[in-house]
């Protein structure tokens, strides 16, 4: 994993190109440690070195854990350890998939909270091949992103899709270049970043009194400052 800041900006790459950036153990056991470093930032990009995002788990650690049910159970913890630390980061994350995108990191996308694909995309879960489930918190985050259909197809078939199929089903909110995604980082970097992180809670169900929150915005600096920023621009028409 590499680490990349441009103001309020952070690109966390995955960077394993030579095993198409499959995901290892000590891949997944950086990421929290790293998003801990990303207190002040506004935005994270998650996106794989070259050009595939991700392959997935690295399958010659997959393969050392056969016959071994506690190293699998290490292996799950460290995961979901991961993907908890993406989902629960307060800032917006988003996920910018090119290439292959398989297994772990369709779910590391999934953790995200936007998921944007290069038309080169292709887009697969595959563990019922390879004789293994997914964690039941993956599992989750798919059905509600897709439905229990769509999760049920994508998972007992390990179909691969393209990125529009993906978009139709809602597994990704649009197809679109790097470039497209960085105007939208821009806009969101524009925005109250009190707001944001407050939204984000409320629709991850984070927050113990929303109403509370809601109630809070009127007195905090960004609301002070815009309308202020507002008021002289109406007087100045």
């Amino acid at each position: 994993m590499t680490l990349e800041r441009d103001g309020a900006l952070a690109t966390l790459r995955l960077d394993n190109p030579t095993k198409r950036n499959a995901i290892t153990g000590a891949m997944w056991r950086q990421i929290p440690k790293l998003l801990d470093e990303l207190a002040d930032v506004r935005v994270v990009v998650l996106c794989g070195a070259g050009a595939q995002f991700c392959a997935g788990a690295d399958l010659d650690e997959l393969v050392g854990l056969q016959g071994n049910s506690q190293a699998a159970a290490e292996f799950r913890q460290e995961m979901q350890t991961a993907l908890h630390a993406l989902a629960q980061f307060p800032a917006p994350t988003i996920a910018q998939i090119s290439g292959n995108c398989y297994g772990a990191g369709v779910a590391l996308a999934m953790a995200c909270d936007l998921r944007f694909a290069e038309a080169d995309a292709r887009i697969c879960i595959p563990p019922a091949k390879l004789g293994l489930a997914y964690p039941k918190e993956d599992v989750a985050r798919l059905v509600a992103l897709v439905g229990p259909g769509q999760a049920k197809h994508l998972l007992f078939s390990a179909s691969e899709l393209n990125p529009k199929q993906a978009a139709r089903i809602g597994l990704i909110n649009a197809v679109q270049h790097r470039d497209k995604t960085l105007a939208l980082v821009d806009e969101i970097i524009g925005n109250s970043a009190h707001s944001i992180v407050v939204l984000k809670s409320m629709i991850d169900g984070r927050l113990d009194n929303p109403d509370q929150a809601f109630d809070d915005c009127f007195g905090q600096k960004d609301f002070a400052v815009i309308t202020h920023a507002f008021a002289h621009k109406s007087r100045a028409e």
